[in-house]
């Protein structure tokens, strides 16, 4: 090959390379065009979705509108009954087991129960009240030499 025919080759080359990047240039402004065209549709079709939504509240029915409110009062009047049985099962449970409801913790009876065997652990323990019919701090029986409650009354008014 000659020079000649390098020399034309390489110009060739590079007029090929110069088109091919004109080429691409041409392209990027083209899909930057697309892509600014797309966005501003975007825009505009948000603001009508916006708008339409809006439409649609104005033309609810007052019975939808009254039908959304009754769904509501029946979600509350169920949560409301919920924490009701709730209450009233921690009420039983306390009673049951002689601790105070408000320490009571857990959400279902198994729970509360054995919330309340933990917590008779850690309280003290009473002593026993004494017998009617005895004395001591034990409930002891009377035992001999013993004054009974009739013994006691009867010395009291002979006097």
């Amino acid at each position: 090959m000659s020079d000649t025919d390098t020399t034309t080759e390489a110009k060739q080359t590079e007029t090929d390379a110069k088109s091919d990047l004109e080429k691409a240039l041409a392209d990027v402004d083209k899909w930057k065009a697309l892509s600014r065209k797309n966005e501003e549709q975007a825009k505009g079709n948000a603001e009508k979705a916006k708008k339409y939504d809006e439409l649609e509240e104005a033309n609810k029915t007052e019975q939808e509108k009254l039908l959304a409110r009754a769904e509501a009062a029946e979600k509350w009047r169920a949560d409301r009954e919920s924490q009701d049985a709730a209450a009233a099962t921690a009420a039983a449970v306390a009673k049951e087991k002689g601790v105070p409801v408000s320490a009571l913790r857990g959400s279902s009876r198994e729970e509360l129960e054995a919330h309340a065997d933990e917590l008779l652990t850690l309280l003290p323990k009473k002593p026993p009240a004494p017998s009617a019919d005895g004395q001591g701090d034990q409930g002891d029986t009377i035992g001999d030499g013993d004054m009974s409650a009739e013994d006691i009354v009867s010395a009291a008014t002979s006097r």
